[in-house]
């Protein structure tokens, strides 16, 4: 961890700890981007495919009202269309015959470049269409913010879409994709963004970095963004390929802990996970889990899962149910901590 001394009356120095970004827990949210199912077309996913339906059929309001809600960590999902025109006309709005997208989504959906959307041609409706325009909502919000609790923002790279879809299927991500996505990133958020570089320092590897350092004091954080890409194996270790240890990377990445590159974690089964999320943040890890995933669930079996989550000390907790979202509001199942907040001291880790 990082330390500081003060030099008292007697001049004798005294070691106190800052708290850092790791000494805290933080509830966020799922797929923070996504708007509510048309309701003709969560009529036919109930008759066609009802499992389906059922697991996607929440929302959430814009990224700046989450914000404002004091929720401190969001989630992006990108799709690759480096030609355009794969996504402005949805393949089950036309089966519907509706239009779902306004005329400004359909021209920047047309052009070129990553695309925020749940499921290709089936859950598209998103508070940001485009991936840079998310990036300038959080911004735009952080400028009016400037002192804001850090914040961390889960990105997935979308490269599958289900088997009904007859559209052609997302562009996978190369390594040109991903210098394009990080680039973007980099673009908008500026001195904003808090890379593995800024993390590593002066270690050679970040997981040494993570494990001897720690993560800087919160208040140096204030004001700013760390990006974790929730890959898979393959996703990255492509991402990887010719950063060694994410040097020149915008975006931390869920990496085994014995590699070079780890530094935040993806575990999102708390219960089945719980003693190897402790054993993570023990080692100095930051960890994301999940307050749940499995909409079938019963509002017992959820909160159980964020009980879970909770004790296990992860930093980051994701949720559709955080208070005053839409299905809190109607389920009455809500995800906060004992106090009401959604940001507090992490019992696990002081």
């Amino acid at each position: 961890m990082r330390f500081f001394s003060l030099i008292g009356l007697c001049l004798l120095p005294v070691l106190a700890r800052s708290a850092t970004l790791s000494d805290y827990q933080i509830i966020g949210s799922h797929n923070s981007y996504k708007r509510a199912l048309p309701p003709s077309l969560f009529a036919q996913l109930q008759s066609e495919h009802p499992r389906l339906a059922q697991q996607i059929n929440y929302h959430h309001p814009t990224l700046a009202a989450q914000l404002a809600l004091g929720l401190r960590q969001l989630e992006i999902d990108v799709v690759n269309d480096p030609e355009g025109n794969q996504y402005d006309t949805p393949e089950m709005a036309r089966q519907l015959n509706e239009q779902w997208l306004t005329t400004s989504e359909r021209q920047a959906l047309a052009q070129p470049g990553f695309k925020v959307l749940h499921i290709p041609h089936v859950d598209v409706l998103s508070h940001c269409v485009v991936f840079k325009e998310c990036l300038n909502q959080l911004k735009n919000w952080s400028n009016s913010n400037p002192q804001h609790f850090p914040i961390m923002v889960m990105l997935n790279a979308k490269e599958n879409q289900p088997g009904f879809v007859s559209s052609p299927e997302p562009a996978p991500f190369t390594a040109k994709s991903y210098q394009a996505l990080d680039a973007e990133i980099r673009l908008v958020m500026q001195d904003k963004l808090v890379t593995p570089d800024a993390i590593r320092g002066e270690f050679n590897q970040l997981s040494e970095a993570v494990r001897r350092a720690g993560w800087p004091d919160i208040d140096s954080l204030r004001g700013k963004f760390i990006f974790l890409f929730d890959a898979n194996p393959s996703q990255r270790d492509l991402y990887a390929q010719g950063y060694p240890s994410l040097r020149g990377r915008s975006m931390f990445a869920s990496y085994p802990s014995d590699s070079d590159e780890a530094a935040i974690m993806v575990r999102n089964e708390p219960n089945t996970q719980f003693a190897e999320i402790r054993k993570l943040i023990q080692q100095g890890f930051l960890v994301r889990t999940r307050a749940e995933a499995d909409f079938s669930a019963t509002p017992a079996q959820m909160q159980a899962q964020f009980e879970a989550a909770q004790r296990s000390g992860a930093q980051f907790i994701s949720t559709d149910f955080y208070h005053r979202s839409p299905q809190s509001q109607q389920t009455g199942h809500v995800v906060r901590f004992d106090d009401g907040a959604l940001v507090r001291a992490n019992p696990f880790t002081q």
